[in-house]
C-alpha cells in the first residue's frame, strides 16, 4: 500500500490530501504552528511508510521541511517552477486545495527522487550568507541616505577624511551634522573631543590636523536648512 501526502504551505496554513493508492482518503486543512504540527504527525504516523511531497515557498516551507527533518521523515521539496510544469496539465483551474491534491495524485505518475538533506551547517552558513548580504544593502542604503542628508546640512564634512569607512568618521557625523555645531568650539576643545570620540589610538597633533579640518570645514558650509530641522 502506498501513501502520498501532498502539502501545500502557505503563510499560516497548509493544505494536506493524503492519497492512498491512487485514491484520495483525506483532505483538509492544517495551522501552520506546533498544534497543527501536531496534528500532521499523528496523521504521518498512522500510515506505514508514507511519502511526503510538497513545493519549496520560501521562509514559509522551511517550517515544514524543519518539521519534517525532526521527525526523520523522507520528503520530496520540489522547485516552484518545477511543480507547475507538473501541475499546469492536470489542474483545471487553481486552488490551494486542489494543488496539495494534484501533488498527491502525479506522485503515481511522475517519479519524484527524494530531496537531499543537507548538513544543518551548510543550512547555517547558507543563512549567515544571506544575513551578510541583507546587512551589506543595509550598510549601502544607510550611506545613501547619509549622503542625500549631508547635502543639506554640511556637504564638506565627507571631505573631512579620504576614507569614511571609520569609526571616528561616523562619530563626527553624529556629534556634528551641522556647521553650527562645529562653530560653538575652539580648535584646541574640538581636538579633546576628537580624541574622546573614538577608541582607536590617536595623536593629539593627528587630533589637531582634523580639528582645524573641520572647523576650517564648517566656516566654508552653507547649509540649507537650519540646526533644528528633522533632517538632522
Amino acid at each position: 500500500m502506498r501513501t502520498v501526502f501532498g502539502i501545500d504551505v502557505s503563510k499560516h496554513t497548509i493544505n494536506l490530501a493524503i492519497v492512498v493508492n491512487k485514491v484520495k482518503v483525506d483532505e483538509r486543512k492544517l495551522t501552520l504552528d506546533r498544534p497543527g504540527l501536531d496534528n500532521l504527525l499523528r496523521l504521518l504516523k498512522a500510515f506505514n511508510h508514507p511519502e511526503v511531497v510538497f513545493e519549496a515557498t520560501g521562509i514559509y516551507s522551511r517550517t515544514l521541511q524543519h518539521f519534517l527533518d525532526c521527525n526523520r521523515f523522507e520528503y520530496t521539496m520540489l522547485n516552484p517552477l518545477t511543480a507547475k510544469k507538473q501541475l499546469d496539465n492536470l489542474r483545471p483551474y487553481k486552488t490551494d486545495r486542489s494543488d496539495a491534491l494534484n501533488l498527491a495524485q502525479t506522485s503515481f505518475i511522475i517519479h519524484r527522487s527524494l530531496s537531499y538533506k543537507q548538513n544543518p551547517v551548510y543550512e547555517q552558513l547558507h543563512d549567515l550568507s544571506r544575513f551578510y548580504q541583507e546587512v551589506s544593502r543595509d550598510v549601502v542604503n544607510h550611506k545613501n541616505h547619509l549622503h542625500r542628508a549631508l547635502q543639506l546640512t554640511f556637504p564638506q564634512l565627507e571631505s573631512l577624511f579620504s576614507n569614511t569607512n571609520n569609526e571616528l568618521y561616523w562619530a563626527i557625523v553624529q556629534r556634528f551634522s551641522c556647521p553650527s555645531e562645529v562653530l560653538k568650539f575652539s580648535y584646541t576643545e574640538l581636538s579633546s573631543i576628537i580624541l574622546n570620540s573614538t577608541n582607536k589610538v590617536i595623536s593629539a597633533n593627528r587630533a589637531t590636523y582634523i580639528a582645524k579640518k573641520l572647523l576650517a570645514l564648517a566656516e566654508e558650509a552653507y547649509p540649507v536648512i537650519n540646526h533644528d530641522s528633522y533632517v538632522l
